[in-house]
């Protein structure tokens, strides 16, 4: 089964952030949708795609405690 964007996704998209604070608040990113969400769930609401919770780069990704 092929998975592709229905479109819902516009309508859940958040606001703008700096890229580096959007995961540090809790957004997750749909990488088929190409958008950020708040979303407790794992997976994109409107293509069931896994979204991503931590940034792929090493200059934003949170500081260990």
């Amino acid at each position: 089964m092929v998975q592709m964007c229905r479109g819902l996704c516009e309508r859940l998209k958040s606001t703008s952030f700096t890229n580096n604070l959007r995961y540090k608040i809790g957004q997750k990113w749909c990488s088929l949708c190409a958008l950020f969400f708040f979303t407790e769930e794992n997976t994109c609401p409107c293509c069931k795609t896994r979204l991503r919770t931590k940034a792929r780069s090493k200059k934003h990704e949170l500081p260990r405690m």
